[in-house]
């Protein structure tokens, strides 16, 4: 969440807190965007009116970096209805005008949490690998991997999030769960085993890169940089 109001963003992070969600409040628009390069979110709550970057100048700059856009909320108290157009086509998915509402605000956000779950296809489609979520079966070269329930889901959101940075605690998050009781190492051991199982490197065009600090990028790694890969070895 981007907000320079103290109190608005202690009111609003404390109810999606109660509400069972994780909340990341940043002040400006520059760190902002440095802490999207570091973390992975689900949905970006952005105020209009920041003193160093304004709220649709961190959008524009977001858009350009992120090749996996989540859901956007602006929570402004900017309110004609020029500028809440002016967000909208700009890539806003959703806009509240403070002061803002509990139950409505969290309401807006299951609301574009279900919106972003439906987009999603039941397939997964990236050579040579296929993933048939509803099936929770995971093909490599048409063959079946055979893989645990964790493995599995780790895999699929890998591919759901290619080229996306994703830090260990938003993996430990997302697969086990906020009361699960792991630590950040259960995922690097779970990485590691899942790079083996689906061949992860030049042989299969794909590469899961450890980001130090941080945590792990899945990238196609194209014909030119496999072959400078194969020729290395």
């Amino acid at each position: 969440m981007l907000e320079d109001d103290p109190f608005h963003a202690e009111l609003v992070g404390s109810w999606l807190r109660a509400a069972g969600h994780t909340c990341t409040v940043t002040e400006s628009g520059e760190a902002f965007i440095r802490q999207l390069g570091r973390e992975s979110f689900d949905l970006l709550i952005l105020d209009w009116v920041i003193p160093d970057i304004a709220g649709d100048e961190v959008l524009a700059r977001v858009r350009t970096m992120l090749s996996d856009m989540p859901p956007v909320m602006f929570v402004t108290s900017r309110d004609s209805e020029v500028e809440i157009a002016m967000i909208l086509r700009a890539g806003g998915d959703d806009y509240m005008v403070k002061p803002a509402r509990k139950l409505e605000l969290l309401a807006r956000v299951e609301a574009l949490g279900r919106r972003r779950s439906a987009g999603e296809n039941d397939i997964i489609e990236a050579e040579p690998y296929r993933i048939d979520t509803a099936a929770r079966t995971l093909f490599m070269h048409g063959e079946p991997v055979v893989l645990t329930n964790t493995e599995f889901e780790l895999a699929r959101y890998l591919f759901r999030n290619v080229g996306r940075m994703l830090s260990r605690g938003h993996l430990l998050e997302s697969i086990w769960g906020r009361s699960a009781n792991v630590n950040t190492r259960t995922v690097d051991t779970y990485l590691s085993r899942l790079r083996k199982k689906l061949s992860l490197g030049p042989e299969t065009g794909w590469r899961l890169s450890a980001i130090y600090q941080h945590g792990y990028r899945l990238e196609h790694m194209g014909i030119r940089s496999r072959e400078g890969a194969a020729a290395a070895e």
